[in-house]
């Protein structure tokens, strides 16, 4: 699981949060060594208490294995239990080499804005045909604002 601002308790004070409630804030969630190429994965995000938020890059980098994609791409899904993608979908990851980076385009889900005090899930979607592989670090960044 990723450390998110609801885990900082300590680093971040109640005044502070206080502070944050009329700017928007960013926070990039980050999932090191994910095997795209094994299976489909879910990563688990809860959003700071009373924060909506808006999806606003998911990076892949430190890429360890290249990316194949001979049937369907490897993609990465945000959204929540009821709809994978509903708050955006990434491009195809198409071969990304090994050693590469990333920062695909992102296309807005159906209900692009996620509501206050959700659970986000990042959906790693595996790639198909042939011999599927793909190991990268995903990051997520992701826009809070009241």
């Amino acid at each position: 699981m990723a450390t998110n601002l609801t885990h900082m308790t300590g680093v971040v004070t109640p005044g502070q949060l206080r502070d944050l409630e009329d700017a928007p804030f960013d926070v990039t969630y980050i999932f090191p060594a994910k095997d795209f190429g094994a299976a489909d994965f879910v990563e688990d995000i809860q959003t700071p208490p009373g924060f909506r938020g808006k999806v606003r890059a998911i990076s892949l980098y430190d890429v360890t294995e290249t990316f194949n994609a001979v049937t369907t791409p490897a993609r990465v899904d945000i959204g929540s239990g009821g709809d994978d993608n509903a708050y955006a979908i990434s491009a195809s990851l198409g071969l990304l080499a090994s050693g590469a980076a990333l920062t695909p385009a992102l296309t807005n889900g159906v209900t692009h804005i996620i509501p206050a005090n959700s659970q986000v899930e990042v959906a790693g979607v595996a790639p198909t045909g042939g011999t599927e592989t793909g190991i990268a670090t995903v990051a997520v960044t992701i826009q809070y604002f009241k």
